[in-house]
């Protein structure tokens, strides 16, 4: 038995030239081809922490995700998600209250999100590379604004992408054979997505228009392990 474990760091550079250590991540692709990413996300003004742990079937499909918030050193509270059949079951509960927890419609091809930054690499999983066409997109996202600063059962959002082609890209860990894609998102934002891998590492992100107009997403860090089980 075997499986891959990649670790990293994704740094953020905004459009005034700062630079933050915005992301650390773990993706592990496990024995029967599914796939784990854990995620640990600050904000750069160093107020708002999310921990985040996402789980998707060797076809991309989400199975289950878990996310905390912290705010100013505090925490809001969890939501957990479970994809059964055409079912997604969300549990959310904050601080001090009781566990809420609702269901709702999960067609084919929707996507679970948190709000990871490497997640908006896998949020491509379902965008046909053999053409060049914007292709709708579904995510049932934890909250309605983009940077996540709520947690709650979250809304449907819909967006459209497209394969721009494959290209390297040099970033801070280093030059990377990518598959590029651009982004409408239902935020107003325009994003340009470079992804490795075929499990889909995140390489770099850039937003081409909308609110931080400018902001640049890359890896900073990267390993690569391969462990065999005897």
């Amino acid at each position: 038995m075997g499986f891959t474990i990649y670790t990293g760091t994704i740094d953020l550079t905004e459009p005034d030239g700062k630079r933050f250590h915005y992301e650390r991540f773990i993706l592990t692709k496990n024995p029967d081809g599914s796939r784990t990413l854990r995620t640990l996300t600050q904000a750069p003004k160093g107020d708002l922490l999310r921990d985040v742990n996402q789980m998707v079937a060797a076809d991309w499909r989400p199975i289950e995700a878990m996310g905390r918030l912290f705010f100013k050193n505090e925490a809001q509270g969890t939501v957990l998600r479970r994809v059964i059949g055409d079912k997604l079951h969300s549990y959310v509960w904050t601080q001090g209250s009781e566990v809420d927890y609702q269901t709702f419609d999960a067609p084919p091809k929707m996507m679970v999100g948190f709000h990871p930054i490497f997640h908006d690499g896998w949020k491509m999983c379902y965008i046909d590379t053999s053409n060049h066409d914007y292709q709708d997109m579904l995510t049932h996202t934890v909250s309605n604004s983009w940077n996540g600063k709520s947690l709650g059962h979250g809304v449907k959002v819909k967006g459209k992408a497209k394969f721009e082609g494959r290209e390297k890209a040099t970033v801070k860990a280093g030059t990377f054979e990518t598959e590029r894609f651009t982004w409408q998102t239902s935020f107003g934002k325009e994003l340009h997505i470079w992804r490795s891998g075929p499990d889909h590492m995140f390489v770099k992100l850039v937003v081409a228009k909308g609110d931080k107009e400018g902001s640049v997403y890359e890896l900073a860090s990267y390993n690569e392990e391969k462990v065999v089980w005897p």
